[in-house]
């Protein structure tokens, strides 16, 4: 099987890189484009991408985008996209806005910049994109033929953002390195059709490293916003390298649990990464990672404020039955859980999550 590797054609991050997305659409013949965004995301970049693009005699259309990449919410862009015959689209946001913004343009073919926010998600770099249904329950992964044109992280705009999103994003980027080595060893066909790279692999890995590291730290000088390269390093990790690790690499338990427990009412008020943070922990729990490994993950997770207990997202005293329900519903709609190099059953995953909480319980109490 051959090696496929893939990547946004251009990546730019740094305090006011927003200021050059102009140069970069005009650039790729871009000549009128929709920017889709939420109103908080609007507010922040919009300002700055409209005098950037007319600098470049680009015209944009704005668009507010209602919060849930639904079919629906699509159907509604792709709509205002053709009745004003755009050439290029632009999306503002995090994830939930960004994986819009990927399935509009797929349908509108037409080239894609992506501008990120909040540190949140791996979304931006990936060619993929979940679409839910009108409750928030996953529904279809769609897969673009490409990565997007640009993505473009303009730091000074993602300091600015609730420290919480910035948490969030590196729970989801500390599972990276851990589903990355699981999908190599079962020799699983990433999500470009081809087999898992050494390159891939240890950018994976540089990733997760990258924000155990220096996570804690960024995180205090955010919160008195400021950039600086601690900050620099650790948005690299969650914004690109995460994201393109994922999808040349794989998915394999962390995001598997998460895509069960997206289901449950229980947890619709935490944050993607915050649950795939939680879920990390059941992951190297089941693999029965090193001793080592496992307390510097807990420990990473409890100090920067990632959820080490059920009861952390939403799931306190959760019986039984409700957890097999969000194990069970992941098998059904995707097979992320089958990304072991061993057989993975539910009752293995139900007991993974049991000893994550009991674990987490402990080191709370310290």
């Amino acid at each position: 099987m051959s090696l496929i590797i893939g990547n946004p054609s251009k990546y730019v991050q740094g305090a006011g890189a927003i200021k050059e997305i102009g140069k970069y659409v005009s650039a790729m013949g871009g000549t009128k484009a929709l920017l889709m965004g939420g109103p908080t995301a609007l507010s922040v970049s919009q300002e700055a991408i409209k005098e950037s693009l007319k600098q470049h005699n680009i015209d944009c259309i704005v668009e507010k985008f209602t919060g849930e990449s639904t079919r629906s919410e699509v159907n509604r862009l792709v709509d205002i996209g053709k009745k004003n015959k755009v050439n290029f689209l632009i999306g503002a946001g995090g994830g939930k806005a960004v994986d819009a913004a990927k399935v509009v343009s797929y349908y509108l073919e037409v080239p894609l910049a992506l501008v990120p926010t909040i540190a949140a998600t791996d979304a931006a770099c990936s060619a993929q994109a979940p679409i839910y249904t009108d409750e928030h329950v996953f529904e279809e992964l769609v897969i673009r033929p490409k990565n997007p044109d640009l993505v473009l992280a303009s730091t000074d705009i993602i300091a600015k953002a609730p420290i919480r999103f910035f948490v969030a994003g590196m729970g989801d980027a500390i599972s990276t390195k851990f589903e990355a080595e699981a999908c190599w060893k079962a020799s699983v066909i990433n999500f470009h059709g081809g087999s898992v790279g050494e390159s891939a692999l240890c950018l994976a890995r540089w990733c997760t490293d990258a924000v155990i590291e220096y996570g804690e730290e960024a995180k205090k000088f955010l919160q008195k916003r400021v950039v600086n390269e601690v900050v620099e390093k650790v948005v690299e990790a969650c914004v690109y390298a995460s994201s393109v690790s994922f999808e040349n690499c794989g998915l394999s338990i962390a995001h598997g649990y998460q895509v069960g427990f997206t289901g449950l009412k229980e947890t619709q008020q935490y944050l993607h990464g915050e649950i795939v943070g939680f879920s990390t922990l059941a992951h190297i729990v089941l693999e029965n990672q090193p001793e080592e490994v496992k307390d510097k993950v807990f420990r990473f997770c409890y100090s920067v404020g990632l959820p080490v207990t059920l009861a952390q997202i939403g799931l306190k005293d959760a019986p039984r039955e409700l957890l097999m329900k969000a194990i069970n519903e992941s098998f059904e709609r995707i097979g992320w859980f089958n990304n072991e190099p061993f057989p993975v059953t539910a009752d293995m995953l139900y007991e993974a999550l049991i000893k994550t909480d009991k674990r987490g319980k402990e080191l709370l109490k310290r």
